[in-house]
């Protein structure tokens, strides 16, 4: 086998490899981008220093979501002064909370028991403290 051909056998190795991850990538963020019709939205409103969570009903909370476990959530984040990120490290949902644009994210919390919700983006002086109780109910 002559050089040149090893290299075209390298270049085609490597196009193939690059396309295959590619179309895979592709599979991934189609999944993720389609929240199920049946998912419940939830209002995520970020403020420095809390969170606050308005339910479809109108039910309101502070400081503490409740949610029920196998059921699809679909996050509606913003803000209301500077830009935050709604952080649900078990859940690994995370979403920048921008002021003056809604951002979603989804997920089914599949476990019941407490989890933390916290702030990803630095905010201000008591970033540290901006965090919230996931308490998910059977």
């Amino acid at each position: 086998m002559s050089h040149t051909m090893i290299e075209w056998v390298y270049i085609g190795a490597v196009v193939s490899i690059l396309v295959w991850i590619g179309a895979d990538s592709w599979i991934v963020e189609k999944n993720i981008d389609e929240i199920p019709e049946d998912a419940e939205t939830i209002k995520v409103i970020a403020q420095q220093w809390f969170w606050t969570f308005e339910h479809e009903d109108g039910t309101k909370e502070v400081g503490e979501l409740h949610l029920k476990a196998g059921k699809a959530y679909r996050f509606e984040v913003t803000s209301k002064d500077v830009i935050h990120a709604f952080n649900v490290p078990f859940y690994t949902a995370m979403i920048d909370a921008v002021p003056g644009r809604i951002n979603k994210v989804w997920f089914v919390p599949d476990e019941t028991g407490e989890f933390l919700i916290q702030c990803r983006e630095y905010c201000g002086l008591l970033h540290y403290q901006m965090r919230a109780k996931l308490i998910v109910e059977a």
